[in-house]
């Protein structure tokens, strides 16, 4: 006999089967359903970070080319950079999807076409006004000081900042240059000014640097020895610049510069010299000489010193005018005696040649003046032109011509002259010239053989 019980159990398992039968069916209609829907449009998708999912191509393309990136105060849309999505890539990127997939959310990128005019606009339109925007926004808000690390009176201290809440330009600009390239819509993230705290690794790293910089040592090396300054020695106060390095004072720099300059400077100072005959003279100083551009060789100092490296600096790329090194005449000069009316020719150390010659008056306009000058330059066959005593005009060409002053003194031939004037100082009454020392036509190519651009020419009684 059948207990109740029992009956119970044998009637519940079929509506158990048919349950599950139920069951399985519907899943398995949901998923042939759910695949057939997903033939058209996108599953779990996102494109250019805006959800796609259960949209159509070309809704997807609509909303695409219609939707904004989170306008609450996170983002800076910037107005009129849209560029339109093509619906062939929106298609392609559906074909490329994951047909598989029913859990994770893809995030895909349309990337546009841009055109070079597109991107001009973006560039030269668009970046101007997204700078002007970040600087309007900075303007009512609290500037972010970051904690500094400086030297005062010799000391290293800590000058704590202030935290703020300005937005970080230069990453924001960068930031829309990226996305300038690529994007179908500029939205640049709202990026707030770091702040280096006074506890913060930035300014203890900026603490270690300044540390080093002081054991510095710049290198200075002239003509004749090196001097070396060691960072701490020379500065007293300091402060870090934009890239990283140290801006110092230039106190004690500056007063050292200036009182080497004065020892090494010839520029404008009588140039003693040995004359032919052993006899000492001192040339007054002219045109010739050179002197420490004091300006640029402290503001280099002061540079190379708050570097994070030792640094070597040659004095010559901070000399102004002419021979940088040369001790008195040096070995290659032209010596003009006006006593005598001789011009001698030095090359290397050794006298080429002995040259008689005519001068200017040893007075009044047509002077021809001491000093220590150099040649400006060299020229062929040219034609030299001036005034005479009486205001008449004068036009004399010459075949080789070295002037010396801004004046118009030079050495030249004078194929006018008489050859017995050439040496004689009886005759420069009559004969002289306009201040230009006459060289014999046939002597002055020996001058031009052994003469250069920039050589010393020192003249005197």
């Amino acid at each position: 006999m059948i207990s109740r019980k029992e009956k119970f159990k044998k009637k519940k398992r079929p509506r158990l089967k048919r349950i599950l039968i139920g069951i399985g069916l519907l899943i398995f209609g949901g998923f042939v359903g759910s695949h057939l829907y997903f033939q058209n449009h996108f599953k779990f998708t996102k494109i250019n970070n805006i959800s796609v999912s259960g949209l159509t191509v070309a809704q997807a393309t609509k909303k695409l080319n219609t939707s904004h990136i989170d306008e609450d105060g996170n983002y800076l849309v910037v107005k009129d950079s849209r560029i339109k999505v093509n619906s062939k890539d929106v298609k392609q990127l559906f074909e490329d999807r994951s047909s598989m997939s029913t859990v994770a959310v893809k995030n895909l990128s349309a990337k546009p076409d841009i055109s070079n005019k597109q991107l001009a606009y973006r560039m030269t339109v668009l970046l101007p006004k997204f700078k002007q925007r970040i600087d309007q926004i900075n303007r009512s808000r609290e500037k972010t000081v970051n904690s500094k690390v400086l030297l005062k009176d010799g000391k290293i201290v800590v000058k704590a900042g202030k935290a703020g809440n300005t937005l970080d330009k230069a990453k924001m600009v960068k930031a829309f240059k990226q996305q300038a390239k690529s994007h179908l819509l500029i939205s640049v993230k709202m990026v707030k000014d770091a702040y280096a705290s006074p506890n913060s690794s930035e300014v203890a790293n900026q603490k270690k640097h300044l540390q080093a910089t002081l054991q510095n040592v710049v290198t200075l090396k002239t003509y004749h020895q090196s001097y070396q300054f060691k960072v701490k020695n020379w500065v007293a106060n300091g402060y870090p610049t934009a890239n990283g390095d140290y801006q110092f004072d230039s106190t004690k720099l500056k007063a050292w510069i200036a009182k080497f300059a004065n020892k090494v400077d010839t520029f404008g100072k009588p140039v003693k010299i040995t004359t032919h005959q052993g006899r000492k003279v001192k040339v007054p100083g002219g045109t010739y000489g050179w002197r420490v551009n004091q300006t640029a060789l402290k503001q280099n100092l002061l540079k190379n010193m708050g570097k994070k490296h030792s640094v070597t600096m040659n004095l010559k790329h901070y000399a102004l005018g002419t021979g940088y090194g040369v001790k008195g005449a040096g070995k290659t000069y032209v010596a003009i005696d006006l006593n005598h009316l001789k011009e001698y020719i030095y090359y290397n150390g050794k006298l080429i040649t002995t040259i008689p010659v005519m001068s200017g008056t040893l007075t009044g306009g047509n002077k021809t003046p001491q000093g220590a000058y150099y040649i400006m330059y060299k020229q062929r066959n040219t034609t030299l032109k001036g005034k005479n005593d009486n205001g008449s005009k004068y036009a004399s060409k010459v075949s080789y011509w070295e002037p010396l002053t801004n004046s118009g003194v030079g050495m030249h031939d004078s194929p006018w002259q008489p050859a017995s004037v050439y040496g004689n100082p009886s005759a420069r009454a009559q004969y002289h010239s306009h201040g230009c020392l006459n060289n014999p036509p046939s002597r002055m190519p020996t001058v031009w053989k052994y003469t250069h651009t920039n050589e010393p020419v020192f003249i005197y009684y």
